[in-house]
This record gives structure tokens, C-alpha cells and sequence, in this order.
């Protein structure tokens, strides 16, 4: 097929897009974990240490995730290896930063912060590596 070359930019528009959709992947299995380590640890009157480094926990996970998304297509579908550390930081200040907003509407809307401010670092990562 003449569009599925790889000097294409159809091409290289799909390999970003199915990068971004594994890295979501990655984050929703991640934050999956995250919130049944929650819900099998945190104490019943919320408000304990534990609960609160649960709370504390979750961005990194959930970071975690979108950056291993990343980290295994290019592993395994690229052929190319990146370290975390290359990866990590866009979606990890993502995700703090969308905790720390969604939590004022209530705790538990942190997903929503985390995924679409994770999402969007993701995204911005894809197009400044594109470029």
C-alpha cells in the first residue's frame, strides 16, 4: 500500500495516534491497580496516613502508566528503546496538576483531572517528538 510508507505523514500521524491510544491504555490499567490498592487499604474514616498516601500515590501511578504505554510500543512495535526518565516527566506533572484541580470538585473526580491533563501532556509530547 503506497500511504503506508514510512516517509509518509499518514503513516507517521498513525504510529503517533496508536502510540497515544496504548499510553491511554497504559494509564487506565495503571490507575485500575491504583484504585483497588485504594479501595482494599484506605481506612474507613477517610482522613489516615494510609488514605492520604494512597491520595499521594495516584498521579505517580497513573504517570506510570502513560509513560510504560509509550515506553512498550516503542519497545515492541517501533523497535526502539527509551528510558523512563525520557518519558516520565510531561505525564507526571500532568497528572499532579489535574489531581490537584479535580480534587477541589472532590476526591474522587482525580481520574477525570489526572487522564485529561495526563492526556494532554501526552499529546504535547507526541507533537514536539514529531516535529
Amino acid at each position: 500500500m503506497p500511504f503506508l510508507r514510512s516517509d509518509h505523514r499518514w503513516y507517521r500521524l498513525l504510529v503517533s495516534v496508536t502510540r497515544v491510544v496504548i499510553s491511554f491504555l497504559g494509564a487506565g490499567l495503571s490507575n485500575f491497580i491504583w484504585l483497588a490498592a485504594f479501595l482494599t487499604f484506605a481506612e474507613k474514616p477517610p482522613g489516615g496516613p494510609v488514605s492520604w498516601l494512597l491520595w499521594c500515590l495516584a498521579p505517580p501511578m497513573t504517570a506510570l502508566g502513560f509513560s510504560y504505554g509509550i515506553i512498550l510500543f516503542d519497545c515492541y512495535v517501533a523497535n526502539k528503546r527509551i528510558s523512563l526518565l525520557s518519558v516520565l516527566p510531561l505525564p507526571l506533572v500532568g497528572c499532579v496538576i489535574g489531581e490537584a484541580a479535580a480534587f477541589q470538585f472532590g476526591p474522587m473526580f482525580i481520574g477525570f483531572g489526572m487522564f485529561v491533563l495526563g492526556g494532554i501532556a501526552v499529546l504535547l509530547r507526541e507533537v514536539c517528538c514529531s516535529r
